[in-house]
């Protein structure tokens, strides 16, 4: 499967303008995106050079609460527990395709969900998305498919001055997850998504059991407590199994910074 990550899923319960506010004291430029109408949402958006992270709330409740859209749905449970990282999504040329792949692997999959959205100045932006059915204790990613190709919609986003000049050379190096069982977690998205393992059971200070998977440049690194204490143990408690930390490449801060309860360097 020729995946690559597309976006990172940040649920948060305030108005997405306070996220746009948190980077701006932060020193980087993230934008309005701007509403779902259909799903009753809205967004922020902060942009890196291949991948963007996405501050997602409801606009209208009622709206929210009917949706038929998964990501929707997990946005609405979620944010009963806490603000934080909540979803993963995968870039694909042909979500087609991707459907039948995972089809054939055994895997049920909603209907490809088409999407758009309305910009600040009143255009929209289109395109379509694939969810799992399955349950698991760490949701499963979804996958987009654009309207248009990867090169033509940068250049466009960079017309729209909705780029930070400062990030255009940044990317998403890791993805830290937390989990119970990182292993079981790890073996089933390689199964499923074909992504290799690049390292198996590395232990930090005898405090952390993680297995890391490679999808395109960016690693993805499913991280097991062995202690009852800790960001990662911390997460489990509060949120369940979720992201919990995203790293640039190059690095954004010295240290990790906690941005609506979840961390970013």
């Amino acid at each position: 499967m020729d995946l690559q990550l597309d976006h990172l899923v940040h649920f948060i319960s305030d108005h997405p303008n306070k996220a746009v506010m948190e980077w701006k004291k932060l020193g980087y430029k993230a934008v309005m995106g701007g509403s779902h109408e259909s799903w009753g949402t809205f967004n922020s958006l902060l942009y890196s050079s291949t991948s963007y992270i996405e501050f997602i709330a409801v606009e209208n409740q009622t709206i929210a609460e009917q949706s038929d859209n998964p990501l929707i749905k997990q946005l609405i449970t979620d944010l009963k527990n806490r603000d934080g990282i909540g979803q993963i999504c995968f870039r694909t040329k042909d979500l087609v395709m991707m459907k039948e792949q995972l089809n054939k692997k055994g895997i049920t999959t909603f209907p490809i969900f088409p999407g758009s959205r309305k910009r600040q100045d009143g255009s929209m932006i289109r395109w379509k998305m694939l969810f799992i059915k399955e349950k698991a204790s760490f949701p499963f990613p979804f996958f987009i498919e654009w309207e248009q190709n990867d090169e033509d919609r940068f250049i466009e986003l960079k017309a729209l001055s909705v780029t930070d000049k400062k990030l255009e050379n940044h990317s998403v190096k890791s993805v830290f997850i937390a989990c119970y069982n990182a292993e079981k977690t790890a073996m089933e998205w390689t199964r499923l998504f074909d992504f290799p393992i690049i390292n198996n059971n590395f232990v930090v200070n005898f405090s952390t059991k993680s297995i890391v998977l490679q999808c395109g440049s960016t690693e993805l690194i499913f991280c097991e407590s062995l202690n009852q204490e800790g960001i990662i143990h911390e997460t489990l408690k509060s949120r369940g199994e979720r992201p919990f930390f995203i790293q640039f490449q190059p690095m954004l801060f010295e240290k990790p910074i906690s941005v609506f309860h979840s961390h970013y360097q």
